[in-house]
Parts: C-alpha cells; sequence; structure tokens
C-alpha cells in the first residue's frame, strides 16, 4: 500500500517540557498526556482543548498515566516513588499517594474490571494495589533484574505482562503474584512497553534493540519475525481496539502502523513530530491515534488516512527557570536572564547524550536512575537527582564535539 501520510493541521501544543505517556479514558471523553513539568493535563479529544486547571501534587517527574475502566479515576506514577488517584471531574487526588516502591515509578495500568491497579519500578519490583483502599494486594512481585518499564493487564485480566531492562518480559497471575511460565527473551536491549493484543492471543514489546517483538502466549514463542524499519528505540506499542493494526512510536521521530497477523507496515511512517515520541495510543473507538513526543506536543492522527487531526496540544509549564535558579546559586557568575542557549540533555545507559549524540559518560558515583533534569548552558550541565544537584563542567567536551562535527 504505497500511500503518502502527511499532517493536516498544526500538532497540538502547550508543552514546553519533555511529554513522557498519553492516555484516552476508556469513554473516549478525555485525553491525559503528563509530562516533566510534573502535572497531568487532562484534554477534550474533540474540541483539543485543555480540560480544567493541570493536576499537581507530583514532586518529580510524571512518567506513566491510565484510567480505571469507568473513566472514574486516573492513576499517575512518578519519580517521586509514589502512585496518586486522581478524579478526572473534579481534577482532584482521591486518597492519599500510594507508597510502597522504593525508586521511581515507570508505568501504572489498571485491570479490566478496576479491582486492581499495577505499577512497575525502577526499584525492579511490580506491585498490586486495591484502588479503593490505596493498600497492596499480596506481595511485591520480583524476578527482573533491572528496571521494570511497562505493565499491563490481559484483556480478561488473568495475566499481567512486564517489560524490563534486563531485556524479558515476564507474565504473571495478579491473584497468585507467581510468574507464569519462562521469561520471553529475543530482545537485546530494554523492553519499553509491552501490550496485549484485543483478543488476548498475543503480546507485542517494543526494545531500544529498535525492533518490535509479538509474542504468540499460547506457546511463549515469537509469532512472528521481529518487526524492523524503526532506526532507533521503540519507546511505546499499542493495539488499536480491534487488533488489526499495532501502533509503535520512537526515538526515530515517528509513528508507524503494522499489521499484526503480518508483519507488514501499513503505509509509510507518520512524521512531524521533531523529538522522540515518548508515547501512542488509540482512541477506544479506534478513529484517534495520538502520539506524545519529548517536542512538547501532543499529535492526534486517523489512523485510517494518516492525516492529523487539528492543532497540536501544548501546555506544560518548562522548569528550566528553576535550573537557572540552581545554577545561579552555585555559580554566581552565571545570571538567571543570561542570553545564553540553554539546551536540554538526557541520561541513558550513563552516557549523557545531546542531540541523540553520546557527549560523555557520567561517573558512577553520580549516577542515579531518578535524574530528573539536565540542562546545558554555557559549557554548564546542571543535573537534579531527588534533592541533590551536580554540576559538570563540559565545554571541552561540546568544542570537541563542534570540531568533529566541522571536520565531519
Amino acid at each position: 500500500m504505497d500511500q503518502t501520510w502527511r499532517q493536516v493541521g498544526e500538532p497540538l501544543t502547550g508543552h514546553t517540557g519533555r511529554v513522557n505517556s498519553v492516555c484516552f479514558s476508556p469513554d473516549g471523553k478525555l485525553l491525559a498526556s503528563e509530562s516533566g513539568d510534573r502535572t497531568i493535563r487532562l484534554w477534550d479529544p474533540q474540541t483539543r482543548k485543555q480540560f480544567g486547571e493541570p493536576l499537581t501534587g507530583d514532586t518529580l517527574w510524571v512518567y506513566s498515566v491510565c484510567f480505571s475502566p469507568d473513566s472514574k479515576l486516573l492513576a499517575s506514577g512518578s519519580g517521586d516513588r509514589t502512585i496518586r488517584l486522581w478524579d478526572p471531574q473534579t481534577r482532584k487526588q482521591f486518597g492519599e499517594p500510594l507508597t510502597g516502591h522504593t525508586d521511581l515509578v515507570r508505568s501504572v495500568c489498571f485491570s479490566p474490571d478496576g479491582k486492581l491497579l499495577a505499577s512497575g519500578s525502577g526499584d525492579q519490583t511490580i506491585r498490586l494495589w486495591d484502588p479503593q483502599t490505596g493498600k497492596q494486594f499480596g506481595e511485591p512481585l520480583t524476578g527482573h533484574t533491572n528496571w521494570v518499564n511497562s505493565v499491563c493487564f490481559s484483556p480478561d485480566g488473568k495475566l499481567l505482562a512486564s517489560g524490563s531492562g534486563d531485556r524479558t518480559i515476564r507474565l504473571w497471575d495478579p491473584q497468585t503474584g507467581k510468574q507464569f511460565g519462562e521469561p520471553l527473551t529475543g530482545h537485546t536491549s530494554w523492553v519499553n512497553s509491552v501490550c496485549f493484543s484485543p483478543d488476548g492471543k498475543l503480546l507485542a514489546s517494543g526494545s531500544t534493540d529498535k525492533t518490535i517483538c509479538l509474542w504468540d502466549l499460547q506457546t511463549g514463542k515469537q509469532f512472528s519475525e521481529p518487526l524492523t524499519g524503526h532506526t532507533n528505540s521503540v519507546n511505546s506499542v499499542y493495539f488499536s481496539p480491534d487488533g488489526k493494526l499495532l501502533a509503535s512510536g520512537s526515538e526515530d521521530q515517528t509513528i508507524r502502523l503494522w499489521d499484526p497477523q503480518t508483519g507488514k507496515q501499513f503505509a509509510k511512517p507518520l512524521t512531524g513530530h521533531t523529538n522522540w515520541v515518548s508515547s501512542v495510543c488509540f482512541s477506544p473507538d479506534g478513529k484517534l491515534l495520538a502520539s506524545e513526543s519529548w517536542d512538547q506536543t501532543i499529535c492526534l492522527w486517523d489512523p485510517q488516512t494518516g492525516k492529523q487531526v487539528g492543532e497540536p496540544l501544548k501546555a506544560h509549564s518548562d522548569n528550566s527557570q528553576l535550573i537557572w535558579d540552581t545554577l545561579a546559586l552555585e555559580r554566581p557568575d552565571i545570571q538567571p536572564n543570561a542570553p545564553s542557549p540553554v539546551t536540554s540533555a538526557f541520561v541513558k545507559d550513563h552516557w549523557v547524550t545531546l542531540s541523540f549524540s553520546r557527549l560523555f559518560w557520567l561517573p558512577p558515583q553520580y549516577w542515579h536512575p531518578s535524574f530528573d533534569i539536565m540542562i546545558l548552558s554555557r559549557g554548564k550541565l546542571a543535573v537534579t537527582a531527588e534533592e541533590s544537584v551536580y554540576i559538570f563542567d563540559v565545554s571541552s567536551a561540546l568544542e570537541l564535539d563542534h570540531r568533529l562535527a566541522a571536520y565531519s
């Protein structure tokens, strides 16, 4: 199918911080987004306008959001190690934050009946919660040897899948907390996202190895050869409600649609984002596909035509003033309003990366998995991790990088 997909209209704009996750409410009336500015915003996907004021309360990055099946609750997982529950209509917190994880909460997911909430964490565990009481259900699920990046319930609620930085996917019985069978192995790098097909027969996984794997849950083996085409890490995978399409979002700045039965791409990639695509999600009726990106926008697409629907959503606020204030305190010669370039950098596998190129390796004594914000200005890199601030002079590395770029 040689069809050129193009955007119609502009992306939904307003985010000025990295946007990490997007989720439609099951009734289709709301779209939730969360960002590095520590807020959650609700949108009307039809009018593309923000619904009420932002949800605030998290003290570090919000990494994941998920609506309950009845759309009456919204769960969020944060770098402050907590899960919070919100009433989307009043935009107020429901009960106290759920505590127990000892590292950032990367993923949250409600069971299909809404009686359980699963959370995956950088502490390498999965926890189950009763969302009505806020109490843990059973003991933490252990077995992964690296961050748990993604959790997802099967459509019948009898299985819970988890994807991890240890390159494996594990299946669990949420009632007993026991692992179901052997881990699914095949990826050669982090597993960033897992998603069940609507009929529960397949499980999709997206990885930093740039591939998507489909798993036959009856056999525990791969259903087909890995789906290839992305040129960078696959951050998110999501099945359409009818199971006929699988969407993937990648650090190559594209969204791709696949036929899960044949493994072939459905037309050409959806392009328009100018930074990593961190999350994708279909609307309950399958007529819209939302994509969220580190370019600070959320785009809505018609998955059948590949055209963008309406204007972009963008409304999250920036953390740069906080970093500027910190820099001013640490180095009085740098003024908060200095007219010098300020760019975002990030850490992955101990490497500080700028403009998708590895800049330098971060020494172990300064490494913490919940690094929150990295801002580069005047050759100084400011990093906040929980309540600590680290300042690095990277001017020589930048100068070398510029020389190499000029030489090439």
